[in-house]
């Protein structure tokens, strides 16, 4: 697979060996000039999916609109039980987490968030949400896009914590590993060699120089990511293993752009009073613990949260003591350099669409917003003409 460094070596010959790394691993583009060496932010998006399709009307509660117990009279959220953030909006009472980031200003609310003609598959939706282009075919996701072309010569970019790589990562220049377990993240067979290949290119000058370094560098991360332990916190439950996990990352400083990973649990057809609970005062309690390890870690500034779904579910509750596919939701932003509050208009509970709530704010202008404020580039090549949030003071 590598090519005996004594032999001349294309172009092509480096990108191949670059991508030796294979399953742990894959090496960035090789960079062949100055221009594409561009020091990264050193901010990094944490993104969590709610996999399921988190029921929004539930999360953040129109409490005095008498159409919300009209809609949902016995799914419905008493108002006294409510966590009352606005004169007419409140979290569900499972939120005690979110009420505090609220009030320290550690979190955006973006209302009524989705996009023209929504899909209510799970997994096609999960795809427009994951590429942002509702009109294309899935190819690169909106992550691995920006990721291209915010050029870097570093070994990794981003990692995902779940069993497969999230179509939001995908690439045509790869620089992220996906992962479940540190304990079990370990480098291939062979490794040991394409170590030792990887140093006698660093003798030999020019572009073999480069591949010796990168290659090196890479092997490199991938021994420190194996070494790393969860981290301690007042974490529980499964999101907060994986949190545990995620700051783990973030303190070893890797200098990741982004990681990804989910909570599942959120398709609430039957019974969901109990188990949206459940997964609420898990999220909200977690994420709070998050935060707050952040900030005492001195990564307080360094480190955006953002909470997304791939769809709400619908206005009515059904016969099974749930809620269906829906459309718009609410979208979570935190961290400390975020402007807190809301953002966007709540979705009519008088104006619905087939029982479904009619969005208000593209998702692709909070993805915008995210580019701006991490990568510090133009989103339009990555998104189309989606004017940024300001989510960011």
């Amino acid at each position: 697979m590598f090519t005996d460094p004594r032999q001349g070596l294309s172009r092509r010959d480096l990108l191949a060996g670059a991508m030796a790394l294979g399953g742990v691993m894959a090496l960035p583009k090789l960079a062949f000039g100055d221009d594409t060496k561009r020091s990264a932010t050193g901010k990094t998006l944490v993104l969590l999916h709610l996999n399921g399709g988190n029921d929004g009307l539930n999360t953040v509660v129109p409490y005095k609109n008498p159409r919300y117990r009209t809609l949902r009279p016995s799914v419905g959220l008493d108002r006294g039980q409510v966590r009352k953030i606005s004169e007419n909006l409140g979290f569900h009472p499972g939120l005690q987490g979110f009420e505090a980031l609220f009030k320290r200003d550690r979190l955006a609310v973006v209302n009524g968030v989705g996009y023209p003609q929504p899909n209510y598959s799970h997994f096609r939706s999960t795809e427009i949400w994951f590429t942002a282009q509702p009109e294309k075919t899935p190819t690169y996701g909106w992550l691995g896009r920006a990721m291209t072309a915010k050029a870097s010569d570093a070994p990794l970019r981003g990692v995902a914590i779940q069993k497969e790589a999230p179509l939001s990562f995908a690439s045509e220049t790869p620089s992220t590993v996906t992962m479940t377990d540190f304990a079990r993240f370990r480098l291939p067979s062979g490794m040991e060699s394409a170590s030792k290949l990887y140093g006698q290119y660093k003798e030999l000058g020019g572009a073999r120089a480069e591949l010796g370094q990168a290659g090196a560098q890479a092997i490199d991360v991938a021994k420190r990511i194996a070494r790393l332990k969860n981290a301690g916190g007042p974490f529980y439950g499964g999101i907060g293993t994986d949190l545990r996990k995620v700051l783990s990352l973030l303190r070893a400083d890797l200098g990741l752009e982004c990681i990804q990973f989910q909570m599942g649990g959120y398709d609430t057809h039957s019974n969901q009073a109990a188990s949206h609970n459940r997964l609420m005062t898990q999220l909200g309690n977690n994420l709070n613990a998050f935060q707050t390890e952040l900030e005492k870690s001195g990564l307080g500034d360094r480190v955006v949260t953002v909470v997304m779904s791939e769809f709400g579910r619908r206005a009515s509750e059904n016969i099974s003591g749930g809620t269906d596919h829906g459309s718009a939701g609410p979208v979570f932003v935190m961290g400390k350099g975020v402007n807190a509050g809301f953002h966007g208009a709540y979705p009519s509970l008088d104006d619905l669409d087939r029982d479904n709530l009619k969005f208000t704010t593209d998702f692709r202008r909070i993805y915008a917003s995210l580019i701006a404020s991490t990568f510090q580039m133009d989103p339009t090549p990555i998104l189309g003409d989606f004017k940024p949030l300001e989510l960011f003071a």
